[in-house]
């Protein structure tokens, strides 16, 4: 479809990064990075990306982690990393902005949905904090794959109920969340909160990007 097709389809529908986007870590501990630190250490051979794909697109648990690494910890590492993991998602928290702007372009009858590379452990207390606030949750571990892959776009318009030209992609990683999912079809907004040198800044701001968008589409008509 060419970038004149895909202006003239109405957004129907928005897809979320979590990370960086909607949530927020106030206390940031990386667990997984500290196993795959420990696994480097004990000179086990792994792949940078390989390594994260295998932990995002896998129900794997810290125990079971090191166990499919092959790392060996002892208890009171263990108990470590869990405790550090039990700490960043307890401070797991939205940004301010974030339940009031999902409320209005709900009530503007747009679908919500959330796509996100994440670690099973993170999924409930993900989902808790959103709990009502979106119509479709796709997660890497439970999928089976991850972003940029095309296939988790698709499968995000589908649960969306929503063609990928009408489904708008919005997150933090230009990678994963602007040029991947363009290339399956989707518009995309960068989201910088840092530097500001994305399409947002902030989350509000998209609220006023899709009133133009949506009068962008009717003069297109």
């Amino acid at each position: 479809m060419s970038s004149l097709e895909t202006l003239q389809r109405p957004v129907r529908a928005v897809l979320f990064d979590v990370y960086g986007t909607l949530v927020k870590i106030q206390r940031v501990k990386r667990p997984y990075r500290q196993l795959l630190d420990e696994a480097r250490m004990q000179h086990l051979t792994l792949q940078k990306e390989q390594s994260a794909r295998d932990i995002m697109c896998q129900s794997l648990g810290l125990s079971e982690a090191a166990k499919f690494y092959g790392v060996e910890l002892s208890p009171s590492q263990l108990c470590d990393l869990e405790r550090d993991l039990e700490e960043e998602v307890r401070s797991l928290t939205l940004f301010p902005e974030v339940p009031e702007v999902l409320r209005i372009l709900r009530d503007r009858g747009y679908r919500l949905g959330v796509c996100s590379n994440l670690a099973a452990p993170y999924v409930a207390p993900v989902a808790h904090l959103l709990e009502g606030m979106v119509d479709a949750a796709i997660w890497s571990c439970e999928v089976g794959v991850m972003k940029p892959d095309r296939a988790i776009y698709e499968l995000a318009a589908s649960r969306l109920d929503t063609a990928p030209a009408e489904l708008l992609m919005v997150g933090d990683s230009k990678q994963a969340d602007v040029i991947g999912p363009r290339a399956a079809g989707l518009r995309a907004l960068h989201l910088d909160r840092r530097t500001g040198g994305g399409d947002l800044t902030a989350l509000d701001g998209l609220l006023s990007w899709l009133s133009g968008s949506d009068a962008v589409t009717s003069q297109v008509k």
